[in-house]
């Protein structure tokens, strides 16, 4: 696993994209938990994500800056990335989960799924570990069950930690 710690000027401009899309989409009920927070958390896993994908020189083009519908977060010279960050705690009992009713749509726009989870987010400075990758074909070999707390329980499909490749293996 590799870590990214962001720096302040990111942290602020995921925190204006995350009021952005959880005003857009605040009156939905989403495939998740639809907080501020959650917005805030995936932004800067897809912001991390970017860096990470410069600094490998796979030239990345971040389509989640303009939250396009029906496009990949990041499309790069290796593939289309759909990027996943949950808060550190949530990692073991959460993480690696896609959502039955957003597959689809995932399935149709990316190739991947690259795993992040993000911590000490109140921070300036919040630090995000990659914690894998995987084809998206692999999630549909999963038997969905039900995660999440009593209130806002989600059908998904969850893969296992093993099931994912190391980011190192990207380049």
């Amino acid at each position: 696993m590799q870590e990214l710690v962001l720096n302040s000027e990111v942290k602020i401009l995921a925190t204006k994209l995350a009021e952005k899309t959880y005003a857009r989409f605040a009156n939905f009920n989403g495939h998740y938990r639809n907080t501020a927070n959650n917005h805030l958390v995936g932004h800067l896993g897809e912001f991390a994500a970017f860096a990470w994908f410069q600094d490998q020189n796979m030239n990345p083009i971040p389509n989640f800056i303009e939250s396009a519908r029906g496009m990949c977060d990041i499309d790069t010279s290796s593939g289309r990335f759909e990027i996943k960050t949950w808060s550190e705690r949530y990692w073991d009992s959460w993480g690696r989960s896609i959502s039955v009713s957003q597959y689809a749509s995932i399935k149709k726009k990316a190739d991947y799924i690259f795993f992040c989870t993000a911590d000490e987010v109140e921070s300036d400075t919040p630090k995000i570990t990659f914690r894998g990758w995987c084809d998206v074909n692999i999630v549909e070999t999963k038997e969905p069950k039900i995660t999440g707390s009593l209130g806002r329980e989600v059908l998904n499909y969850q893969l296992e930690e093993s099931d994912l490749k190391d980011v190192g293996d990207l380049v």
